[in-house]
């Protein structure tokens, strides 16, 4: 099913709403809805119910990978078994991974005759893929989570979570690089303004980030370059939601953009502004994370953890999820330009970004090749998966045709809580790769 199908089908539902009197919902409120009476319905046996509704979410937002296996759970009851194996066949050509034979309400689907090429491309989807190299390999403090990632020119720099700072990686381990002061929270993600020797950094503490307490804060860190100095501090203001900043990028004016990924928004700093803008509200996006400027930078494309990617007009705060392929994107957590990458086409050149995915199985990075237009996704190619230590990926960094991420962040030496599971985690791994000469 198109994008555009489910951008009617969006808009037929809210004239309906509308018509009865009632708020209209946003698509991300409808999805909410649909899933939650899918799930209300599977509990009270009432499975055309939850395949109805399901149905209905898959076409607001058709690039989620586990509302196909979940409606081909609910058709295979059903004895929908063909239908079930169509929507497997979906998931599994987004390059993911699901043993079957496992999956009590999946099974009966391995006696159907098309099965066995489903099951190829899932024996093709696990297989290693990538060359990569190992940048650092970090197992000092056991508390230090590694996030952000960011080049100034002199080499990467990685934002630490519970250890509240930023060091600098070198050959043999890390170097210490921000001056840290009596307020300095997790530091998420980052994103350099050489033109201005700025470095920003996503910035949040208290009670529900790992070794944090109290009172919770969030906002964007303003760092020199030259020596590692806080050089400013723009926090939200308190208005007694949560909110947590993940990600930032920067604009060529120098206007700041971050990614509110517990509240759902998305805010700007303008160059020289005083204080944080709210660019789009709560209710577009679940949960926001990387972020890629469109050219022109009057638009850019979102990743939305839950629903996959968006783009969002600058001057309005208008989002739609992108067209194109169903690649499964949901489950994106680094988003970014990859510009030095030439697809070598004719004509208008496409758009490169680099995606982490830590949301799928196996959890992977991504080159994707955008139209220029930056509304629909034309194809992917898997750069990395399915290799030793790529486990717990967080985000990367782009400098040239190189790409670095944190391949083992040690978010998964956390518990619910936040603390430590283990008192000696696994190192801190990131891995480095050079892009491809071409896509194919």
């Amino acid at each position: 099913m198109s994008a555009r199908t489910a951008r009617a089908l969006g808009a037929a539902l809210a004239a309906l709403l509308l018509a009865a009197g009632a708020a209209p919902e946003t698509r991300l409120e409808q999805y909410q809805r649909l899933r939650r009476e899918a799930a209300a319905a599977a509990q009270a046996s009432d499975l055309v119910g939850a395949g109805d509704a399901l149905n209905q979410a898959l076409m607001l937002y058709p690039d989620v990978p586990g509302s196909y296996i979940r409606l081909a759970r609910v058709q295979a009851a059903t004895g929908e078994l063909d239908s079930a194996l169509h929507n497997v066949a979906i998931y599994a050509g987004m390059g993911l991974l699901l043993d079957i034979e496992r999956e009590p309400a999946l099974k009966a689907l391995t006696a159907l005759p098309g099965y066995a090429e489903v099951a190829a491309v899932f024996a093709d989807n696990a297989r290693p893929v990538g060359q990569v190299r190992e940048i650092a390999a970090i197992a000092g403090d056991p508390t230090f989570i590694g996030e952000g990632l960011a080049h100034d020119g002199q080499g990467w720099l990685l934002g630490v979570v519970s250890g509240r700072t930023i060091v600098r990686l070198t050959p043999t381990g890390t170097a210490p690089f921000l001056t840290a002061d009596a307020e300095t929270g997790a530091i998420f993600g980052m994103a350099v303004d050489s033109r201005r020797g700025v470095l920003w950094a996503a910035e949040a503490w208290g009670e529900g980030v790992p070794g944090g307490s109290g009172a919770t804060r969030t906002g964007l860190l303003k760092v020199s370059l030259k020596d590692g100095r806080i050089l400013a501090r723009f926090i939200l203001p308190d208005d007694g939601r949560k909110h947590q900043f993940g990600d930032v990028v920067v604009a060529k004016t120098g206007a700041v953009y971050a990614t509110d990924a517990v509240g759902g928004g998305l805010w700007r700093l303008k160059a020289g502004g005083p204080a944080l803008e709210q660019l789009v509200a709560p209710g577009q996006m679940a949960s926001p994370q990387g972020m890629f400027l469109c050219p022109g930078e009057k638009a850019m494309l979102v990743a939305d953890y839950s629903t996959g990617l968006h783009r969002i007009d600058l001057a309005s705060g208008a989002s739609a999820p992108l067209e194109g392929l169903m690649a499964g994107l949901a489950g994106t957590d680094s988003l970014l330009a990859a510009p030095a990458f030439d697809f070598g086409l004719r004509g208008p050149r496409p758009l490169a970004a680099i995606v982490t995915q830590n949301g799928v199985s196996p959890q992977r990075v991504m080159l994707l090749q955008i139209n220029p237009g930056c509304s629909e996704v034309e194809r992917t190619m898997v750069l990395a998966a399915n290799l030793p230590g790529l486990d717990d990926i967080s985000l990367a960094g782009v400098n040239g045709k190189e790409v670095v991420f944190v391949a083992h962040a040690r978010w998964d030496a956390r518990g619910a809580d936040g603390g430590l599971t283990t008192p000696t985690p696994a190192p801190i791994r990131i891995f480095g790769m050079t892009l491809p000469p071409a896509m194919f």
